[in-house]
């Protein structure tokens, strides 16, 4: 696995040798970067990995010109292996991590985000309500995307009326591109 594009380009990046976790491939990435490519400006945006595993995606965002990433990652074995791509890549200042539940997260956090990347475990019972979680917990700003992986079999809960809705189809997986229509300010 690689960084594609940008300033961290052809950089390697490690991986989880466990079978349960399944990094993006570099083919899917590509076309994932390709669609944004022609709908966001990468340079000083925020961005919100949930899942985050490696942070391919979180830090190939980061190499095109994102000034931010959070990552959120559950597993600590994992984790540790995030924290060893960001120490190769040098990029730890424009970075945080936390280890943690992602529905948790979303429901605690105030930040709001331009991307945010979900590619959780395709066994993942909550699976279904993920792309309605980030938009219900308010942390997309206004036209933002959210850019999830899931198997082909899993039934996603998708509202139209608050996503614009990109399906790409990868072997088992699925990869949707959704374009939040308004943004959900948080209560306080």
């Amino acid at each position: 696995m690689r960084i594609i594009a940008g300033r961290y380009r052809g950089r390697r990046l490690s991986t989880v040798k466990d079978l349960s976790v399944r990094p993006t491939t570099d083919r899917a990435k590509q076309s994932i970067f390709d669609i944004l490519s022609n709908r966001l400006m990468f340079e000083g945006i925020q961005v919100l990995d949930l899942f985050a595993g490696s942070g391919s995606l979180g830090l190939e965002a980061l190499s095109r010109g994102a000034s931010s990433v959070i990552f959120v990652e559950k597993s600590p074995v994992v984790k540790s292996i995030l924290e060893k791509n960001i120490q190769t890549l040098g990029c730890k200042n424009n970075v945080t991590v936390v280890q943690g539940d992602v529905f948790w997260y979303l429901q605690h956090t105030s930040g709001t985000f331009d991307l945010v990347f979900a590619d959780p475990p395709y066994r993942l019972e909550t699976i279904g309500s993920i792309p309605n979680a980030i938009f219900d917990a308010g942390v997309l700003k206004e036209n933002a995307f959210v850019v999830m992986e899931h198997s082909k079999e899993s039934h996603i809960e998708l509202d139209e009326s608050k996503f614009e809705i990109l399906e790409k189809p990868f072997g088992q997986t699925t990869v949707l591109i959704l374009r939040a229509l308004y943004s959900k300010r948080k209560e306080r």
